[in-house]
């Protein structure tokens, strides 16, 4: 959150027309108000004042609108609102009566007007801050929100006075301005929305000019849920995030008009995606999308929406189907994501009331998880899913020349680098000014330079322009080194505001935002983590020393979660790509290629970010694949822990030729690794299943080890210490489901069933047998003991191995003996002499309990000992 409620409220004081209210501080210097409260104009003096500063300070009028009773004030930035981050702007876009959020203003009501003490005769104007909900559609028709307060009111609308003016806060996002009280009603306040101001003529421009950020509208009741826009900053990661809406979309006009028709489709729900090389311009496609279906046009009612969070806040996903807009969300990333995705449908198919959702899913590739994940949802009516874009990287040149698109980004750079600083981002060490016409020290050949994605264009025209600005960069040989160069100073800034003095280590920093990008962290305890870990690989080889000081882990953190915040309910966010490849690339190589390996293996990290380090090191690998041998190694040196993740991640996220590669990787590296015979050959063999899998193009690479996080997570614990108990036998026990035809599964699940109907029709039939007297009913009980048994015999051979263990064939010899025995009893002739009853019933019995079994098998999966080979049944199909 970029400062609450209480921190952005200012005074705001006109004393020649004896006017007097509330504020809200969008940026240091920059205060939103009512244009009644400050009534500029005249020879009047509007002053303002924060809740930290002594005493008022003048501001001056940037833009103003009557009709709309608001104005834009300007004062000294040092004076108020000093260090103050940029407010977000948002609007609310459903109607959820279960799970409305509290809206809240803070300022300065004439009720709260108290003695400074209790002999003094002066007054001080106190603060109050004002809770309540908002229905979205209350007071609609007047353009206003109906904020229904909650707690005590004034005892007369006149103590009112002085709140207006004051910003209303949804979810930390500034969504409202106080206007007026609705004296028809005791406990409504009237909330003009920001959507009219950003729509006025000259707002958006005027902020944009002292923030360094174009305001646009977030839905601020699904906050919780959706990625936020990065806040800006002087930094490469910002000027290249394509959410940051820098650089203008070039090309793709004719994908643009697909996607917005077919959002615009009939259909309630409807999921497609869109997949294209890293680097091609996805997210910065679907930035621009959203910005133009949520921007008004005519009379048709503005989408809304935003990027789903990969770590939201809570996950009620039903809110989303009560929304009062067509709803936008696109899922970044998505094919590390499909749990996250099949929850998100269920919500919305199983109550869906409110408009209609639109879901775009981004990824590199669809030909492993997208047709699984399209039968997933067709079989539970989630719309036609139909569709499927494709962004090549000649899409983004179409109509343009790299030359022209290396020009405009040049522009577009110099223009925003220019009102970071002028907002106070930044510092004064440049001895250039930044300008669009910046020498080509990177861009110089671009015009004859082979097609290529457009993140490169961008990269060698922001290196001309910050290598211009700043000479120090222009000794770098490569433009990536420029950015990567910038990027250091960015967080070394940071670092030196949170640091003693001398303390900043330019080569740990860039390692801990190395490990910050390949973990990630959830929960401050996994900040803690990577930290950590970061830090010991980092010193890794300098012999045993004392362990590193609490506080300076402490300290390292909150850099990093300075520079780096954020954009959903995590910890942290973390470095963008493609800077982070690049920096990953050069801390592996400055640790004799040994950083990955060490990292991968520390016990620190939860299971959770050891599958993100294998995640991320594997996608990043696709464009840079020396950096997959430090994982193969890590894995091959922890198999239990490591090798059923890496499984999870090559049949989840890897297309089918990056898959081969990087089992050929683990299988070379654990041939290498060879130490253990039991556990290798284990690792071995689960490999080599992989790869037969992967050859024959099966896309269920993920059944052959059940769910690796979970098992994974029994292997992180530490280990037992002397004199305690031993570790439970299913330590070491992985779920294997066999691979075989759907034809083999179909049958065998059918045999399987009509066993089970027959063994619970066996006993019923001899209870209903006349001759067997007046007890007959007794035989009733063992109808669902006969099934339970028989489901019990399944389920305990059909997953688990018990090879020549004594107790579970007796327990398999008395289930069929008292199905037999049941068969005996009932009254009917035999229709065969030649075949002998006690010899046809127990072979019947023993094949449909042989079938269950299997049919237990293929569907919940086998728990096979790691220590030993793995041997999977490979049926035909």
């Amino acid at each position: 959150m970029a400062g609450g409620t209480v921190l952005r409220t200012v005074e705001v004081s006109n004393q020649h027309k004896q006017s007097y209210g509330t504020g809200c501080l969008i940026a240091p210097g920059l205060v939103l108000t009512a244009h009644h409260v400050a009534l500029p104009g005249g020879d009047s003096v509007v002053a303002v004042r924060d809740t930290v500063s002594a005493g008022f300070t003048e501001a001056a009028v940037v833009w103003e609108s009557p009709e709309l009773d608001a104005v834009l004030l300007k004062a000294d930035r040092a004076l108020v609102g000093a260090g103050m981050g940029v407010v977000r702007w948002g609007e609310l876009v459903c109607d959820y009566p279960g799970g409305r959020p509290v809206c809240s203003m803070t300022g300065f009501p004439k009720a709260m007007r108290r003695r400074a003490s209790s002999r003094s005769e002066q007054y001080v104007d106190d603060l109050k801050t004002v809770e309540g909900t908002i229905a979205p559609h209350t007071g609609s028709r007047s353009k206003l929100y109906g904020l229904e307060v909650d707690g005590a009111v004034p005892t007369e609308v006149k103590n009112w006075q002085g709140l207006s003016g004051a910003g209303v806060f949804c979810n930390g996002v500034l969504i409202g301005l106080a206007r007026l009280v609705d004296r028809q009603w005791d406990r409504i306040l009237m909330v003009l929305p920001l959507s009219h101001l950003l729509a006025a003529d000259g707002f958006t421009h005027a902020v944009a000019a002292h923030t360094g950020m174009t305001p646009r509208l977030q839905p601020a009741d699904l906050r919780p849920l959706l990625d936020n826009a990065p806040d800006p900053r002087l930094s490469s990661t910002y000027l290249l995030d394509p959410r940051s809406q820098v650089t203008d979309l070039t090309g793709v006009s004719e994908l643009v008009q697909q996607i917005e028709q077919w959002c615009k489709g009939t259909d309630r729900v409807d999921v497609a995606a869109v997949t294209g090389l890293g680097g091609t311009g996805k997210s910065r496609l679907l930035t621009e999308i959203l910005h133009r279906l949520t921007t008004p046009s005519g009379n048709q009612r503005p989408w809304s929406g935003g990027f789903l969070a990969e770590n939201p806040s809570h996950t009620d996903y039903q809110v989303l189907a009560a929304a009062s807009y067509p709803l936008l969300l696109v899922v970044d990333l998505a094919e590390t994501r499909l749990p996250q995705i099949r929850d998100l449908m269920a919500a919305l198919v199983g109550s869906h009331d409110g408009a209609a959702v639109r879901v775009l899913l981004l990824a590199r590739g669809h030909d492993t998880w997208w047709p699984a994940l399209r039968r997933h949802l067709r079989a539970r009516n989630v719309g036609p899913i139909g569709h499927a874009f494709t962004l090549t990287p000649d899409d983004a040149l179409d109509g343009h020349s790299p030359e022209d698109i290396y020009v405009e980004a040049k522009v577009a750079f110099a223009r925003r680098i220019r009102l970071l600083q002028q907002a106070g981002h930044g510092d004064d060490t440049w001895p250039d000014g930044v300008v669009a016409d910046a020498p080509r020290l990177y861009g110089a050949g671009i015009a004859h330079a082979a097609r290529q994605p457009v993140i490169y264009h961008h990269i060698a025209a922001l290196a001309d322009v910050l290598a211009h600005a700043n000479p120090e960069f222009a000794l770098k040989d490569h433009p990536m080194e420029v950015l990567l160069a910038n990027e250091v100073e960015y967080v070394r800034r940071v670092a030196e505001a949170r640091l003693p003095e001398g303390a900043v280590d330019d080569k740990l920093i860039r390692t801990l935002v190395t490990a910050q990008f390949l973990a990630g962290a959830h929960t401050a305890r996994d900040g803690r983590a990577a930290v950590r870990a970061g830090f010991d690989v980092h010193h890794r080889g300098y012999g045993i020393t004392a362990p590193p000081d609490a506080r300076q882990l402490a300290a390292l953190d909150d850099v990093l979660t300075a520079a780096y915040p954020a954009a959903d309910g995590a910890h942290w966010g973390a470095v963008g790509e493609p800077l982070a490849a690049a920096w990953l690339a050069e801390v592996e190589a400055d640790s004799g290629e040994e950083f990955i390996e060490t990292f991968l293996q520390h016990d620190s990290l939860a299971t959770e970010q050891r599958h993100q380090t294998l995640s991320t090191v594997a996608r990043t690998a696709q464009d840079q694949p020396g950096l997959a041998a430090g994982a193969h190694r890590a894995v091959a040196a922890d198999p239990e822990r490591l090798l059923p993740l890496a499984a999870q991640t090559v049949a989840a996220e890897l297309g089918t030729d990056h898959a081969r590669q990087w089992l050929t990787g683990l299988e070379h590296a654990v041939a290498d690794r060879a130490a253990d015979p039991d556990t290798y050959q284990w690792a071995g063999n689960l490999i080599s299943e992989a790869q037969q899998q992967t050859a024959a193009d099966r896309h269920d690479l993920d059944e052959l080890i059940g769910t690796p996080s979970a098992q994974a997570d029994t292997l992180d614990q530490p280990a037992p210490e002397p004199g305690s108990a031993a570790p439970s036998p299913d330590s070491h026990l992985v779920l294997v489901k066999p691979q075989v035809g759907w034809l083999t599964r179909y049958v065998v699940t059918v045999l399987g069933l009509c066993h089970l109907t027959l063994v619970g029709a066996v006993p019923a039939a001899a209870a209903l047998s006349t001759s067997i007297g007046e007890d007959g009913w007794v035989l009733w009980f063992f109808v669902p003991l006969n099934v339970f048994m028989h489901l019990t015999v399944a389920s305990v051979f059909g997953g688990r191995q018990f090879g020549t263990l004594l107790s579970a064939w007796v327990v398999l010899l008395i289930t069929i003996g008292l199905t037999t025995s049941s068969a005996f009893m009932i009254d009917l002739p035999w229709p065969a002499d030649w075949l002998p009853p006690w010899l046809l019933l127990p072979t019947l019995f023993t094949f449909g309990l042989t079938a269950l079994s299997f049919a237990w098998r293929f569907t919940f999966g086998q728990l096979q000992d790691t220590r030993q080979s793995a041997n999977y049944e490979d049926l035909p199909g």
